[in-house]
């Protein structure tokens, strides 16, 4: 009785709530005019549709043709975002608009080289009354609206998931990892390939979303969805301090190590490995430039040598390398030489407690404790703790310094998350 009962609350999680609506084309266009309805021409595979085809669509709803549902889903303060359908809607507003004639129209010829305020009065109020129909996801489905939109475009070529989630994740973190991978010189060179749908902006993400890898949690997938979906209303000085943590770390990895700093030594192909990736960058931003810059003969020579000889590590880097543990064991192999070789006594950190100086340059106004979520009011309410737990080899330093509640850090500990709790839903690309 009660596996039946947890497969029925399953099955509800699961199910997509909706409603269906009839708009007409003036209120679509009133919608899309007023923002209620976000067709942002930045959404995924932008408006495509040349000015034969808005007609030919035009000209179908005009004679009765039906046009395919369009698919919405409900955001924040009533405002719609569109999942599926964007060509037509834009195409419908742009003619209302009278931003193209009609041209190649072969069942109403003669309204062709029209433009909408050129039609006949009641032509113009029988468009304008045409209705399309719309579902709308409701706001406590939007979770699965990455689901959706993945099942209503399996066409011939399926989207990959940076696709999908640049169209559902629009905003200045979306924006920042598009304009790393268009600007940063460095990332050509060490990638070792062009930057062939959203791949560089993968693999940007992929940082951020793998940093805090000892509480991994959930799917592989879901990580990398919910990490964008937290970070959708990011601050401007927010944004900005994270494109200088990855345009500085992809700098000092290419001083440091090369060219060939994301390839595995044990693979019979030079090709970008995305697991190589994670276990340099990840370990690298946790300690200060100077120091590594300081080490760095020693530490590329120890690299090269657990790249060429250390058997578990190229185990990490190969099939099945997105498991919780793979990761983990990957990064910390990493971690451990850094520590091993940064002197922390001549960084003066070799310390197990944070200074109060570091507390008070990461506490401001408004800052969110990192465990629970809520805001930190007051900076005699806080702690400062390791990002990675000092006793896995997390360094005492600022860029392995996160601000929590004084109770949220105490009942925290360093547990890390059991791997069973994560699941490598990827396709398994070493290479992404």
């Amino acid at each position: 009785m009660l596996e039946q009962q947890n497969k029925s609350a399953e099955l509800e999680q699961m199910v997509v709530h909706t409603q269906n609506l009839d708009i007409t084309l003036q209120e679509l266009k009133n919608f899309v005019d007023a923002n209620d309805i976000i067709t942002d021409p930045d959404y995924q595979r932008r408006y495509v549709y040349d000015n034969k085809r808005a007609s030919s669509l035009i000209e179908s709803i005009l004679i009765g043709i039906p046009i395919p549902v369009v698919y919405l889903a409900e955001e924040d303060e009533g405002i719609y975002s569109v999942i599926d359908g964007q060509q037509r809607i834009t195409s419908f507003v742009r003619y209302l608009k009278n931003e193209f004639p009609l041209t190649g129209l072969k069942e109403l010829k003669s309204l062709n080289g029209l433009l909408f305020k050129e039609l006949d009065k009641s032509l113009q109020r029988r468009l304008k009354i045409k209705k399309i129909s719309a579902v709308c996801i409701e706001k406590d489905s939007r979770e699965l609206k990455y689901e959706i939109f993945s099942r209503l475009n399996l066409g011939a070529v399926k989207l990959r998931d940076q696709e999908v989630r640049n169209c559902l994740y629009r905003g200045k973190f979306n924006d920042m990892l598009k304009d790393i991978a268009n600007t940063n010189p460095y990332l050509p060179s060490l990638f070792h390939d062009d930057n062939k749908r959203f791949a560089y902006e993968e693999r940007i993400l992929r940082f951020f979303a793998l940093r805090n890898y000892m509480q991994l949690k959930g799917t592989y997938k879901l990580m990398m969805n919910d990490y964008m979906e937290h970070h959708l209303c990011d601050t401007d000085e927010q944004i900005k301090e994270a494109k200088n943590l990855y345009n500085g770390l992809i700098e000092l990895i290419k001083t440091v190590l090369g060219e060939n700093a994301f390839y595995s030594k044990s693979s019979q192909r030079k090709k970008f490995n995305g697991a190589v990736y994670d276990s340099i960058i990840i370990p690298f931003s946790y300690y200060p430039k100077k120091s590594i810059l300081h080490h760095a003969d020693e530490i590329r020579n120890e690299i090269e040598k657990l790249k060429s000889e250390d058997e578990e590590y190229n185990n990490m880097v190969y099939v099945g390398s997105n498991a919780g543990n793979k990761i983990r064991t990957r990064i910390n192999a990493i971690m451990s030489i850094l520590n091993r070789i940064i002197d922390h006594d001549d960084a003066k950190t070799n310390k197990r407690f944070f200074s109060y100086e570091i507390k008070e340059k990461l506490f401001h106004p408004g800052c969110i404790c990192s465990y629970c979520g809520n805001q930190i009011l007051s900076i005699d309410d806080c702690e400062v703790d390791h990002i990675i737990p000092y006793d896995k080899g997390g360094p005492t330093v600022i860029e392995n310094a996160q601000l929590l509640h004084r109770s949220c850090n105490r009942s925290k500990g360093n547990r890390v998350i059991n791997d069973d709790d994560f699941i490598d839903d990827s396709d398994d690309e070493t290479d992404i």
